[in-house]
């Protein structure tokens, strides 16, 4: 369990170095950590519901890029708040730092377009 958290908290500490790209939508609950991805056209954007809104609709479209590529599966889901938002649970022992930075980079290789 040690290990999950502190690779939870890695993801997090990556994802704040990079604010252009990813969105930490709040301080992870044990190893969920929850976040938009933020594609190019968006990244000058300032931060508004709208902006949500439009960030919520690309995760479906993201998430299908993940599966046909073959790279990752990271689900998204709302809540009673939020449009979707990536919602990765760090959950096997074999997840390190290199899985998470590759993680984090295939999602902007194959979404940055969007």
């Amino acid at each position: 369990m040690d290990h999950l958290m502190e690779m939870s908290e890695y993801m997090v500490k990556r994802i704040k170095a990079q604010p252009d790209k990813f969105y930490l939508i709040m301080e992870p609950e044990l190893t969920n950590v929850s976040f938009w991805y933020i594609p190019t056209r968006l990244r000058k954007v300032p931060h508004t519901p709208a902006r949500e809104q439009e960030l919520g609709k690309l995760c479906p479209i993201l998430k299908g890029r993940m599966m046909q590529s073959g790279t990752l599966m990271v689900g998204y889901q709302p809540d009673d708040r939020r449009p979707n938002f990536f919602r990765n649970i760090i959950s096997s022992a074999a997840v390190f730092e290199k899985d998470i930075d590759f993680l984090l980079e295939e999602m902007d290789r194959l979404g940055h377009d969007l």
